[in-house]
């Protein structure tokens, strides 16, 4: 575990990172006369520092126990990837940076946060050999769920929260 620690670490306070600097450039709405302690931005970047602390300190602790020490090689690589839980954590990772790195911005929020939450549901709920009907189900509540979502998630951040969506 003290390589995953150093890892996950270095992922986490780079993430911290982003979300702090990203925090920091959001709008702080003075023209409206918003008070400081209520901008966009502040819950995000205490979080972030949380994390950044935490990530840090997950970091030393491996350090101290030569979780540094990563010991890599393609056949390390091919077992690490072969384990289930690990497939599910790659394909999240591949599903989340496509919908923050390339959805959002390119296309309507609302619509890219539909797009996301439908295509994780399907990948994730499809199992070898569903009969029809199954396939159909999966297909109208992800469907659902991901359209009913996407508009309250839309909502909620620009009327409750406002937010300027991309």
């Amino acid at each position: 575990m003290v390589k995953a620690d150093f890892l996950t670490g270095l992922v986490l306070i780079l993430a911290s990172l982003f979300v702090i600097f990203e925090s920091w450039r959001m709008p702080r709405l003075e023209h409206l006369k918003v008070h400081p302690l209520s901008v966009p931005g502040l819950v995000p970047a205490f979080l972030g520092m949380v994390i950044f602390v935490f990530a840090v300190i997950l970091v030393l602790r491996s350090l101290l126990a030569g979780g540094h020490r990563l010991g890599l090689s393609l056949e390390a690589a091919r077992r690490l990837l072969s384990q289930p839980g690990n497939q599910r954590l790659l394909v999240t990772a591949i599903l989340t940076i496509g919908y923050a790195g390339f959805l959002v911005g390119t296309i309507p929020y609302g619509l890219a946060t539909g797009l996301f939450i439908f295509a994780f549901m399907v990948i994730f709920e499809w199992r070898r050999g569903m009969a029809r009907r199954d396939y159909v189900r999966l297909g109208l509540v992800a469907g659902i769920l991901a359209a009913g979502t996407s508009g309250l998630v839309t909502w909620a951040f620009q009327s409750l929260f406002l937010v300027t969506l991309p």
